[in-house]
């Protein structure tokens, strides 16, 4: 009876997650306010069915309670971000929230079947998080003078990367800065203040002068993440810098020149840098180096195509043979149990994510914060593509996580972070738009008023 009910919901979870993102679309373009919050609501049904689900099919497999208690505690957790944001920030952009726990929902699910104990710690560290991050919509509206400190966030963020470099090598790149027994990968955090740097710096001026400067130092970022071998953070940081320079100056030979001197750059890394070389053949031939570095790639790819469409089932998979597989190569590992029809909506939600902030940045007035929507929602959405691109073999492995899903205290405490600010500028486009409204609502009365007394004053000059 329990593999029969197992087989059932790998489809279950298939069709609850595929219809989550089509709510996620549909509620994206609709203008009726009461229809919209209806999708809302169906979502966050789906989204707890499925946690529900997950969690359900744990305690069957291992008759453990602690999965159950762990159950309660993160619908608990559910329940009170949707009712806070429902609550503080009526204006912010709900489906982000939605989206947000939806990808957090189902990376605690398959974070509990892979290691219940890295789930319970990414589950307390989410916590604090976002407790953290429920103030910062609040702070982004009350203060005006975080576009003042660009010079603030270039050294603090040059400093924590030169840290690290001098720190501690993880799986061959320096990435971790121990403090007291506790580990943090700062560059999950200087992608942040990194897009806040350029983005101050372009708020000031746009001038060729402040493009070479601005450059110089973004460069600095990207040679310090090389030497770290830190690659996937090196190209996230290049594409969003060139991405915030085209958004800010408008010219597309900044665009073409600054392509050329990246592909420039590669070519160089490549011959500099055994490590680059090391990743570039991986990726090429993974088949010849199958029993050392190879290893990785090649398990990823047996447990995506054994997937399938539909998946093994929760928990019938063996996801535990990809090296690093809660990290690294967490999309294989939901592939070979879940199947690609799960993943590809879970892939839907992400470029929903990506869409919602892309339309925000579109409709910020003031360009600093234009830039900080544009520079978080590339860093999100070049990121996804990264770790999934290099699951698939697409691209080179470049070690880094998919927001919300992969385990990671660093990476989800900053991938939160992202989505208040985006959520605070949101919350600022809504504050401004109705006081644009009211503005045209008092010019059109005042010019009634006005042309009620024109035509009052021509009669009583004609009697």
């Amino acid at each position: 009876m329990q593999s029969i009910f197992i087989e059932l919901s790998k489809y279950i979870f298939a069709f609850l997650l595929a219809f989550y993102a089509l709510g996620a679309y549909r509620g994206a373009v609709l203008k009726n306010e009461h229809r919209r919050k209806a999708i809302y609501a169906y979502q966050n049904i789906l989204m707890f069915v499925i946690h529900f689900l997950g969690f359900l099919i744990l305690y069957m497999l291992s008759d453990d309670m602690k999965f159950i208690i762990l159950y309660f505690v993160q619908f608990i957790y559910f329940m009170i971000v949707i009712l806070v944001y429902d609550v503080l920030y009526p204006k912010a952009s709900r489906l982000l929230v939605n989206n947000m726990c939806m990808l957090m929902a189902v990376g605690f699910i398959m974070l509990a079947r892979l290691n219940y104990d890295s789930c319970v710690k990414q589950f307390m560290i989410a916590i604090g998080g976002t407790v953290i991050t429920f103030f910062i919509p609040w702070l982004l509206k009350k203060v005006k003078s975080f576009r003042n400190f660009g010079w603030v966030y270039c050294g603090i963020g040059l400093a924590l990367l030169i840290f690290v470099l001098l720190g501690t090598e993880v799986y061959g790149a320096n990435l971790v800065l121990s403090i007291g027994g506790i580990s943090v990968q700062p560059g999950e955090f200087v992608k942040i203040l990194y897009v806040m740097f350029v983005a101050s710096m372009y708020n000031k001026s746009t001038t060729f002068r402040q493009a070479v400067i601005v450059t110089i130092f973004a460069a600095l970022h990207v040679v310090i993440l090389v030497l770290s071998t830190d690659l996937g953070a090196a190209l996230i940081f290049f594409v969003v810098y060139m991405m915030m320079l085209y958004v800010a100056t408008r010219k597309t030979w900044y665009l073409i020149a600054g392509t050329g001197a990246g592909c420039a750059a590669g070519l160089v890394a490549y011959k500099l840098f055994s490590h680059v070389r090391a990743r570039v053949l991986i990726w090429r031939d993974p088949w010849s180096t199958i029993d050392t570095s190879g290893y990785q790639i090649c398990q990823s790819l047996f447990a995506i195509g054994m997937g399938s469409w539909f998946g093994y089932g929760l928990g019938k998979g063996m996801p535990y043979e990809i090296p690093v597989a809660t990290k690294d190569f967490m999309f294989s590992a939901l592939t070979e149990e879940f199947g690609i029809v799960f993943t590809m909506a879970l892939l839907l939600i992400c470029l929903n994510n990506l869409i919602l902030m892309m339309n925000i940045a579109s409709r910020c007035k003031t360009l600093f914060y234009r830039l900080v929507a544009v520079g978080l929602g590339v860093t999100y959405g070049f990121q996804v593509f990264l770790t999934v691109g290099g699951s698939m073999k697409l691209i080179p492995m470049t070690g880094v996580t998919l927001p919300f899903v992969s385990y990671g205290g660093s990476s989800i405490v900053s991938s939160l972070i992202m989505f208040a600010l985006i959520n605070g500028m949101y919350n600022m486009r809504q504050d401004e738009g109705e006081l644009d409204h009211e503005r045209r609502t008092n010019k059109k009365a005042s010019r009634k008023v006005k042309e009620a007394g024109k035509k009052r004053t021509s009669k009583e000059d004609y009697q």
